[in-house]
């Protein structure tokens, strides 16, 4: 569907209805050892809550961004198998950047990598845990592909941003939103702010 300029000035009354179908239905719990359950709502990538906490996401670009409305204390990454490939931790009293880029190498079709989230005020043990899995080589190549056609132009992104909501290609619009790659858009911005407000729905907690 064809964009209007005037749409392409307000965003949020067509992207939003859209864009909020797509907030992950539930936040990931972080569990201790003593059971302490401590929710984390994870914006970007687009994951799903499944058994025991955990949280699995698919990965349309190789480089993905990490965006968690709470703030975090310590962000660990490790392979499928377990070996730590990277950690952060915040200085005592601060919190994590966010977005936070993607530090490592590019990530391979189709490969795993295990994200531990640990929000500030959370127990030493409690990690929420994430499995990603990078899209395969033709999605990959195809995330690349558009976002190279995107140039500078803040509603060519909203475009694309658009139909990728339609298609219900969460993934990808989330990828495209936080790409380090988009234009400084007032309009993309606009949007960044009230998803990061709205959290995860009603279940979420505002920045």
């Amino acid at each position: 569907m064809p964009l209007s300029p005037q749409s392409c000035r307000r965003p949020l009354a067509w992207l939003l209805p859209l864009a909020l179908s797509g907030l992950s239905p539930l936040p990931v719990q972080a569990h201790s050892r003593q059971a302490e359950a401590i929710e984390v709502c994870v914006l970007v990538p687009r994951v799903e809550s499944v058994d025991e906490g955990d949280a699995v996401g698919e990965l349309p670009t190789a480089s993905p961004v990490l965006l968690v409305v709470e703030p975090l204390r310590q962000v660990r990454i490790e392979s499928a198998a377990g070996r730590l490939l990277w950690s952060r931790r915040a200085p005592a009293g601060e919190a994590l950047e966010r977005p936070l880029a993607w530090p490592l190498a590019p990530l391979k079709p189709d490969q795993e990598v295990v994200l531990r989230l640990q929000p500030v005020g959370a127990a030493d043990d409690a990690f929420a845990h994430v499995r990603l899995r990078a899209g395969d080589a033709a999605r990959l190549r195809a995330t690349a592909a558009l976002i190279s056609t995107l140039g500078r132009s803040g509603d060519a992104w909203l475009a694309a941003l658009h139909t990728a909501l339609a298609a219900g290609d969460v993934p990808l619009a989330w990828t495209l939103l936080y790409a380090p790659q988009a234009p400084a858009s007032d309009a993309l911005q606009e949007l960044r702010r009230e998803l990061l407000r709205r959290g995860c729905g009603a279940a979420g907690s505002a920045a």
